[in-house]
């Protein structure tokens, strides 16, 4: 078997060839002492979808590991959200307007698509946070774990109210709760990118 990270080869025992997390656990422990992370696994010329994925496969003699620099990474996808958000607050808006003129069932797919997307925003921002060794005390824009619990308690009441058929609450939870505390989510990207951007980086 032939193991290589970024076109150098990859050391794997001999013993443990067969066994997909410990190849995978060599690959990010050599990329992490690098500051680098695994962005990419492909297995006989075939681009594996996730890491899931590759530790679900069976044989495989070529694999290849392919990774970026953490600080890159990071760097793209807070961006990626920064560029996200307003698109997101003005879908939100367009939603709750849909809803207060009774087009509910078209509000029904773009409110699905928001939430999809907040849940991404959120992971994205928590990864990012991680990687960089930021914590909840480090962001100067507000209060993070507050903000992060209320967001979940709107999302989770948001959800119980569209079960109840009460629409108009739905628009109102929308428009004076879950609005503003992604407008607040902004501040934090904000804070991030910030500290991305400083000479220590």
């Amino acid at each position: 078997m032939k193991v290589t990270l970024d076109g150098a080869a990859l050391p794997i025992e001999d013993n443990l060839t067969t066994d997909k997390e410990a190849i995978l656990e060599a690959a990010r422990r050599s990329a992490v002492s690098k500051n680098r992370v695994i962005v990419g696994i492909t297995v006989d010329d075939v681009q594996i979808e996730d890491e899931n994925a590759f530790l679900s496969l069976s044989g495989g003699i070529d694999i290849r590991f392919s990774s970026q620099p953490i600080i890159e990474l990071v760097r793209e996808s807070v961006e990626e959200g920064r560029r996200y958000i307003p698109t997101l607050l003005k879908g939100l808006e367009g939603i709750a307007t849909m809803i207060e003129e009774g087009r509910v069932a078209d509000a029904q797919v773009p409110f699905s698509q928001a939430v999809e997307g907040i849940n991404w925003l959120v992971g994205v921002f928590s990864k990012s946070s991680a990687l960089l060794g930021i914590t909840a005390d480090g962001l100067s824009s507000g209060n993070w774990n507050y903000d992060s619990k209320r967001l979940n308690e709107t999302l989770e009441e948001m959800i119980s109210v569209m079960e109840s058929g009460r629409m108009m609450r739905m628009a109102y939870i929308i428009r004076e709760r879950l609005v503003p505390v992604m407008k607040r989510f902004a501040s934090y990207w904000s804070d991030i990118s910030a500290q991305l951007e400083s000479p220590l980086q």
